[in-house]
């Protein structure tokens, strides 16, 4: 393993010192650069400048570019792959596409004998950037610091919202509306949808379970095309890692985790773009592993590490009439004869709001997310139509997680803080288990009042202090994952099923420093 990477190593080094920077895209002027990664080495980097007179910062995609010989090699082999795909034979037997292009340049290496292998390497990545990427923004699909990419139309700059500098503009930008219209095109396609003038609204999900939504030419738009992408992250968030960010605090992680032994039922609530998902996902790793988990979605986000764990998506109707369509009610129906212990909805927005509410009248726990600025808002939006959840109906959900993003008073960049964790006791009360103060940056208290830890002492005849102290050990299990760097979602699932399942196994381990 250790010499297949040195080996890659000194190839990406022979390739960095051959390719010629000379067609590489400079750097405008009145910025600076202030960081500076790779994307996919040689090939593609990062760099966040700064304008100190505008105050601004820009991200930078630098790529190498093809010279006119290199684009020559290109235009051959993009035809010659574009004959070799109308072959059925040929595309069956290829697994992928690096496999069917190796097999192309092989048929035909006499074409390309005498090119340099530094040339025929920027050609192979341009190649499986257009024809099996997604084109000129595929650099930003390699950034995994980058959350979302969105494009409002042609002859503007790419948006993109990065981890550490909020929304920021980069140097991409689509040059004409067919380009535009033809990359938009060729994904949804890709990913077995239909997008036309008839149907110019089309939200799906792209290879590697990325979300993207999509409007169509000018039919609703005056700008025309224009996209916006979430990127999903492969390796999700855990507790660990909400933590470490400052989301939750250590004692709201171990309360979450000891609602969630208890089968409560959980709202997760906040605007877009403010991490809901991401807490609905660190939540759902802390499920007991012998439970079953039903998860229901428009699209696929969730990501957890559970053996007893079905995912279902809405799937959209045929045709002009929508025949076919499966949406969100008729799964969480069908979910619910499944006898799963919990039901984890992506989002609750309509009719499939009321039968989740009957399934947790029935014990089913239950997860979700919503839009909405707070609890009082959450409350009255799931009493009016679409929804009609009646007021007696509004305590089966237990608790309720309010995030949002907030600006950090020290650096001036946005951070997500889970600014109320609530118990609802009815329609029109509730008892706040912690609230984020916004002058410490710290999270307040109110644990030894917990109404949900007294009902769980009452169900289970243990005291409220066997609670608070149990309360304190899960405090000091997270710490020690937290001091020893256990963030992978796996690793944490692993420990959380073990303490689970072994409890004094692992407070043996923790005291050894194992």
């Amino acid at each position: 393993m250790k010499d297949r990477s040195k080996q890659t190593n000194e190839i990406e080094n022979f390739l960095a010192s051959q390719i010629i920077d000379e067609g590489q895209s400079h750097i405008p002027s009145g910025y600076e650069v202030v960081k500076n990664y790779p994307l996919q080495p040689p090939f593609s980097y990062a760099n966040i400048l700064y304008n100190q007179e505008k105050s601004s910062y820009l991200y930078f995609v630098d790529e190498s570019k093809l010279n006119p010989e290199e684009t020559t090699i290109f235009q051959k082999l993009y035809r010659l792959i574009e004959e070799s795909l109308e072959s059925p034979t040929e595309l069956k037997n290829s697994q992928n596409f690096d496999d069917h292009l190796n097999m192309v340049l092989k048929e035909n290496e006499k074409m390309f004998l005498d090119k340099s292998s530094a040339s025929m390497e920027k050609v192979k990545y341009y190649l499986k950037r257009d024809v099996n990427g997604f084109g000129v923004i595929d650099p930003l699909m390699h950034d995994i610091s980058i959350e979302d990419i969105s494009c409002s139309g042609t002859e503007k700059p790419i948006f993109i919202w990065h981890r550490n500098y909020d929304s920021i503009p980069t140097n991409i930008r689509y040059a004409s509306n067919d380009t535009l219209n033809a990359f938009v095109s060729r994904i949804v396609f890709r990913a077995g949808k239909h997008i036309s003038s008839a149907f110019p609204i089309s939200d799906l999900a792209l290879q590697g379970n990325h979300r993207i939504s999509v409007l169509y030419q000018k039919e609703v738009t005056p700008k025309g095309t224009s996209f916006t992408i979430r990127k999903f992250k492969e390796d999700p968030y855990t507790v660990i890692d909400l933590i470490k960010f400052g989301t939750i605090s250590l004692p709201i992680a171990a309360y979450l985790w000891m609602l969630v032994e208890a089968k409560m039922s959980f709202i997760i609530i906040g605007s877009t773009g403010s991490g809901k998902t991401t807490i609905l996902n660190a939540i759902t790793g802390l499920v007991h592993p012998d439970y079953k988990i039903f998860s229901v979605e428009d699209v696929a986000e969730i990501n957890i590490n559970h053996e007893n764990w079905f995912t279902l998506v809405s799937r959209s109707g045929f045709g002009l009439g929508g025949e076919g369509e499966i949406g969100m009610y008729d799964l969480i129906k069908a979910g619910v004869r499944h006898r799963p212990d919990y039901i984890v909805v992506g989002e609750i927005r309509g009719s499939e709001a009321y039968v989740m509410f009957q399934a947790m009248a029935t014990g089913h726990g239950g997860l979700c997310t919503m839009h909405a600025d707070g609890l009082e808002s959450a409350i009255k939006r799931l009493q009016q139509k679409p929804m009609d959840i009646p007021p007696a109906y509004i305590s089966l959900m237990n608790c309720a997680v309010v995030i949002k993003r907030v600006k950090e008073s020290t650096t001036g960049q946005s951070s997500r803080r889970a600014i109320a964790v609530s118990e609802i006791i009815s329609s029109e009360s509730s008892h706040a288990a912690f609230s984020w103060n916004p002058k410490t940056d710290n999270f307040d208290d109110d644990i030894k009042e917990s109404v949900l830890f007294k009902r769980m002492a009452e169900s289970t005849g243990r005291d409220l202090k066997d609670l608070l102290n149990e309360h304190q050990q899960r405090i000091s299990i997270l710490k020690w994952m937290l001091e020893n760097d256990i963030r992978n979602y796996k690793k944490v699932a692993e420990i959380v099923g073990k303490y689970y399942r072994d409890p004094e196994s692992l407070m043996q381990k923790m005291e050894i420093g194992a």
